[in-house]
């Protein structure tokens, strides 16, 4: 039962932000529609006051709400980190106000009365992005925490792969021999779960998170597609 809890807290989501519960409520039926669930905010603050969005999710905005700007409500998205993708909507939209909110983040701008069909098109495109990009996160999650198991010298040896130095230039530049980088190397497809060294340099260079530890080498080779408009190179 746990496990069913759990998975079903982790469905994707679309959080309706607006002062208007007639609008909500057909919105909501909307994604109900092809199977989307939601949760509706008419007062930002309760949207803004969630302590953590631990699933796929997108953000349908007002721009005109009671007490505070859409605008700044995308901006106090964005300081508290969230990356989920914001699409903002008023019914007294002009150029000026969609260019403030491209630049400010959001991802797509739309005037009401919005049509349904390019609504949930939109919608399940947003909600898709950050589906891979969660599952993305969860992987670099993962290979973050096995990094952090690992020992001083096999940070060392991972380090040395990430540069693509073979064993020999490893031993020497670590002063070891070359029976003990390969040792190294041995455990580290272990502790990583890594099928094969290239397997491994794939795995820890796709991954930002990993990437970019301090603990481990950041000239590793691969890109750091983890989490962009691009998608994932570690989810297929």
């Amino acid at each position: 039962m746990a496990e069913r809890d759990t998975a079903a807290m982790r469905e994707p989501v679309v959080y309706i932000v607006d002062d208007d519960p007639g609008l909500n409520a057909s919105l909501a039926a909307l994604f109900r529609s092809v199977g989307l669930k939601t949760e509706l905010f008419q007062h930002p603050q309760a949207f803004l006051d969630l302590r953590e969005i631990n699933r796929p999710a997108c953000v349908l905005l007002d721009v005109r709400l009671p007490g505070i700007n859409g605008l700044d409500v995308l901006e106090q998205v964005n300081k508290l980190g969230w990356t989920m993708p914001v699409v903002m909507i008023s019914g007294h939209a002009d150029v000026v106000m969609a260019v403030r909110a491209l630049h400010a983040g959001a991802r797509d701008f739309l005037e009401k009365p919005v049509n349904d069909t390019i609504l949930l098109q939109l919608i399940q495109h947003w909600i898709r992005w950050d589906a891979q990009n969660y599952a993305c996160e969860q992987i670099c999650d993962s290979i973050r925490a096995k990094l952090e198991m690992l020992t001083e010298r096999e940070q060392s040896v991972l380090e040395c792969m990430l540069r693509g130095l073979p064993n020999k230039l490893a031993a020497w530049e670590l002063k070891l021999s070359v029976k003990a980088v390969e040792g190294h190397r041995i455990n580290l497809l272990h502790k990583m779960g890594a099928q094969s060294p290239v397997d491994l340099v794939r795995m820890v260079g796709s991954c930002p998170k990993a990437s970019h530890n301090p603990r481990v080498c950041g000239r590793a080779r691969g890109g750091n597609r983890c989490a962009t408009t691009r998608g994932c190179a570690l989810v297929d």
